[in-house]
């Protein structure tokens, strides 16, 4: 018998996309590799780096991240006349 194409959607959140990392990880281990992923905002991030072979990349970088450098990705504009 044949093996069932198996896909997966991610989704988007930043916690939640740190959190996709784990769950490749622990379906790799079961032996369920993903024939077919797709994902919003950072789940397309987290698809994509585990296609294309950079999941420890993007976990070392996750793993960075303080309060600090979170705040330094933010762009915070109060110069502007929109509400």
């Amino acid at each position: 018998m044949e093996r069932p194409t198996l896909g997966l959607a991610l989704g988007g959140g930043a916690a939640r996309g740190w959190a996709h990392i784990g769950v490749l990880r622990s379906l790799i281990a079961a032996g369920l590799e993903p024939d077919i992923i797709a994902g919003t905002s950072i789940g397309a991030v987290a698809g994509a780096c585990y296609v294309t072979g950079k999941l420890d990349a993007l976990e070392d970088f996750a793993t960075a991240l303080t309060r600090r450098r979170v705040f330094g990705f933010l762009d915070f504009n109060f110069a502007g006349s929109g509400f």
